[in-house]
């Protein structure tokens, strides 16, 4: 299972990811998000970054293709994530990046013809909205309906409903809040739980299915 942690701030963080054998690291590149990670952050952070055997993902809202290309300048990036209104020729700009574009499920009324629309260029993440009043379990009962080889799911995950999300076989999960002390502090005894976790869930999958 591909596991993205987003909205790492620090080093430790990162090279705690690292450790567990995380996929993926996100860092957010969003002004009003309270994991922003600033250009000057950002330079004085690449030098260890660069040195990460970790995919390193950008999560960007609506920015210009030229703040975008600022940011690769400082820290050459595996992917790209979109989390604004972006349009698939947006997307094709970047299309040698490993890309992923955000859709929220209690958003849009034709997230069918969306996630057809962008998985042709990007893997689909199924996320909710920030004022979205959708329980867990309601949130996972929609997305379910539209899991295939390039969905990732998010929306609320943690150590303690993982298990309802590994149910629904997505290629992959991205969790933020659900490994943090506070907004833009990760928890790391949280992340090392979550990874043992997946792991342990994955081992017996494989025990039974080769029974």
């Amino acid at each position: 299972m591909w596991v993205k942690i987003c909205g790492i701030t620090d080093i430790i963080s990162a090279l705690h990811c690292e450790m567990e054998k995380v996929d993926a690291i996100g860092l957010v590149f969003v002004p009003w998000s309270p994991r922003f990670i600033s250009r000057d952050k950002l330079t004085r952070m690449a030098p260890h970054l660069k040195r990460l055997n970790i995919m390193r993902i950008g999560v960007f809202a609506d920015n210009s293709e030229e703040e975008i290309r600022s940011i690769l300048e400082i820290l050459p990036l595996d992917g790209i994530q979109f989390h604004g209104n972006e349009d698939v020729s947006f997307l094709k700009k970047f299309s040698k990046y490993f890309l992923i574009r955000a859709l929220n499920v209690d958003e849009s009324d034709n997230l069918e013809a969306q996630i057809k629309k962008f998985s042709k260029i990007a893997y689909i993440l199924l996320d909710k909205s920030k004022s979205s009043n959708i329980s867990f379990d309601e949130f996972i009962e929609k997305a379910g309906k539209y899991i295939d080889n390039k969905t990732i799911i998010a929306g609320g995950i943690n150590e303690s409903n993982v298990e309802k999300v590994l149910e629904l076989k997505p290629f992959g999960l991205d969790l933020s809040s659900g490994v943090e002390i506070e907004k833009g502090k990760k928890d790391l005894v949280k992340i090392s739980n979550f990874m043992r976790k997946v792991r342990e869930y994955e081992k017996n999958r494989a025990e039974k299915s080769s029974r």
